[in-house]
């Protein structure tokens, strides 16, 4: 077994970082190392510290200098999750696609079509069809009415330029004709739809035929999965609590891993929404704020006034006030909570 491999095997054995040295005895221990120089360790980390460096290898670097470890592999996002799903889901409909009867296959076009608001759908004779499958009228928003002529083509293999130029000689005046496989368009076949001079042919694949289906929940069920998400604004109203030390005209604030801050009210607040800015005023610590002409007696309050689209708004998230000190601007519900 080369040095590699046999590293790969001892590593997925320990279940742990190893030093180079150690990978090397035991290989060797174990008679799985195939090497004929005099200096095994060292071909070893050489070896392992320059596969580490390839974004394909199977192996990473421990905390330890000179250890390894097997890589493994990182946990996908759930925007990544849900695509990896998507494209299973995508893949099953067109496996399902393909073992249809082509009649059945027609119907299943027609019934696509008609969640699509395709309207008078019907679908022609099984056989000598000329070509069409389905026929049906397209409503643009009560602008336009376009009379559609649909092949479906149950097909393994790539439709041909054949098929697209039978369709075209099918179409009625003012029809416009759509092709739809399970599979796939040869180069020609898409040359020949888009032909300049000629009544332009729209062509449907499997993978968009797939997506059709999935968007218009043809054969596809969506499934709603509740995730827990942190509620950001609550926490930072709950976790920088603040403490006070009375002075004349001033008080002096200090979160628990803070130094003291002195803040003297009115305390000067604004927020940045929807690219504008507006200024108030933090009153006390009871929260009256000074926003426009009219005193508020909450932050919340005040701030609804400008999120007016918001279902609810936490005015202490919401507001800030520059903490001299940290040269910052910070939420005011760092002030709030503070003893009196």
């Amino acid at each position: 077994m080369q040095f590699k491999e046999a590293a790969y095997q001892i590593l997925s054995q320990s279940g742990k970082p190893l030093h180079y040295n150690e990978i090397t005895d035991r290989a060797i221990q174990e008679g799985i190392l195939t090497y004929s120089g005099q200096t095994p360790h060292s071909t070893m980390g050489a070896l392992l510290y320059s596969d580490t460096l390839k974004p394909d290898s199977r192996f990473r670097r421990g905390e330890q200098k000179g250890a390894f470890a097997i890589k493994t592999p990182q946990a996908l996002s759930i925007q990544e999750q849900v695509e990896s799903i998507r494209q299973k889901v995508r893949h099953t409909l067109k496996q399902h696609l393909l073992s249809m009867h082509p009649q059945k296959f027609e119907q299943l076009i027609q019934t696509l079509l008609e969640v699509m608001r395709l309207e008078n759908t019907e679908v022609t004779p099984f056989t000598g069809d000329k070509g069409v499958d389905v026929r049906g009228i397209l409503n643009a928003e009560n602008l336009s009415r376009i009379e559609i002529a649909v092949q479906a083509k149950r097909w393994k293999h790539n439709v041909g330029s054949t098929t697209v130029q039978n369709l075209r000689g099918a179409l009625k005046t003012g029809e416009h004709g759509i092709i739809i496989t399970p599979s796939d368009f040869t180069s020609q076949a898409v040359q020949e739809a888009s032909a300049s001079s000629k009544v332009p042919i729209s062509l449907v694949n499997g993978d968009q035929l797939a997506d059709l289906l999935i968007k218009h929940n043809v054969g596809v069920k969506m499934q709603n999965i509740e995730l827990p998400v942190l509620d950001d604004d609550y926490w930072s109203e709950i976790i920088e609590k603040v403490e006070i030390k009375p002075a004349p005209g001033v008080t002096a604030l200090r979160a628990d891993d803070s130094p003291t801050v002195q803040v003297k009210f009115p305390v000067s607040i604004h927020v940045e929404h929807k690219g504008q800015v507006h200024k108030a005023e933090l009153l006390d610590l009871a929260g009256r704020v000074h926003y426009g002409d009219k005193v508020y007696e909450t932050p919340s309050a005040a701030a609804k006034v400008i999120a007016t689209n918001w279902k609810a708004v936490n005015g202490w998230a919401f507001w800030k006030y520059l903490n001299a000190d940290s040269g910052k601007w910070e939420l005011i519900g760092r002030l709030k909570g503070a003893l009196k």
